[in-house]
């Protein structure tokens, strides 16, 4: 079984609002409410692709029972704790005209220790059915920091491979635990290294030492169109065209989604980063989150740019 975690769920809404300038007062044309947060998005993202997931983290109040029955509605397993307060609402605001995007995120409810201790229980009864466990996403006030270590390390008890698209103090505490897949914060690793990631041979040079703490894949964004990929196969940068970009508010969830169904269907690994890129430019292409169809994540392949370096 596939598994996501999602510590800090949320239901997201989008806004395609024309010109939009802060201040001011304005009527969307189009707004969409649904399920977020990176291990939900990645869910319903290989759901649409044929793969079954079950979704795990925390959920309260209305928004959470929102969220749990519109998973089950798309046949995704459900295991959240259910804990007091309010699942967080993230509103997020796409300037149609000006092609900028704007967005609004809130703190999550407390979790307790006590719900915090019922979550390991379960996640530990999870992992003897899991195969492959993705980790994303922010933390909810209550939850210790290096949580997602923790997780990795369960998981490696059971040789289950891991993956993690997290920031700050969180992925730091995933990369020393030795994720197999990472989604690296571009600005979270330019702190911590020192180093200006602002060229392509510092990225390299910073993404390359997540080798020797068993990180296998890794990848990071390289402008705004594209990504860096450390693979066992080699480095390489992938670059997609800017002009159909529409919001790239769930691409990297769904760049992690084609890394999943890549690996899933035996994909070569340059396949495998096409496939990948391929998902997250479709998605980016409307403003909805998810892809159009298999079909047109497929006819995008070709057109990803793919360069590998010695």
């Amino acid at each position: 079984m596939i598994v996501t975690v999602t510590l800090n769920p949320a239901v997201d809404e989008e806004f395609l609002v024309p010109e939009f300038q802060p201040g001011g007062w304005f009527r969307s044309k189009n707004a969409i409410r649904t399920p977020g947060g990176k291990g939900i998005n990645v869910s319903m993202m290989l759901a649409q692709l044929g793969y079954e997931s079950a979704a795990m983290g925390f959920l309260a109040g209305f928004n959470g029972a929102y969220i749990r029955d519109v998973l089950r509605k798309d046949r995704i397993t459900t295991n959240f704790i259910h804990v007091k307060g309010e699942t967080r609402t993230n509103v997020y605001i796409v300037d149609e005209s000006g092609h900028i995007e704007t967005g609004l995120s809130e703190p999550g409810p407390y979790i307790s220790e006590e719900a915090y201790n019922r979550f390991l229980r379960n996640y530990q009864r999870m992992l003897q059915r899991t195969r492959l466990l993705i980790l994303g996403g922010s933390l909810p006030p209550g939850i210790p920091q290096d949580i997602y270590g923790e997780l990795i390390r369960m998981a490696k008890e059971y040789n289950i491979p891991t993956i993690v698209d997290a920031a700050g103090l969180p992925l730091q505490s995933a990369l020393e635990a030795g994720p197999t897949i990472a989604k690296i914060d571009h600005r979270f690793m330019s702190r911590i290294s020192g180093i200006s990631l602002t060229s392509l041979d510092n990225i390299i040079e910073v993404v390359s030492k997540l080798h020797d703490q068993g990180v296998e894949w890794a990848t990071t964004s390289y402008h705004i169109y594209g990504d860096v990929f450390f693979t066992p196969k080699g480095i390489y940068l992938a670059l997609a065209e800017r002009r159909s970009v529409v919001s790239l508010f769930a691409a990297a969830d769904a760049l992690i989604t084609g890394l999943i169904v890549g690996g899933e269907e035996g994909m070569d690994v340059e396949d495998r980063i096409r496939f990948a890129m391929a998902c997250a430019w479709e998605d980016s292409m409307h403003v909805e989150k998810g892809f159009s169809s298999r079909k047109a994540i497929e006819a995008l392949m070709p057109r990803v740019q793919l360069e590998r370096f010695d």
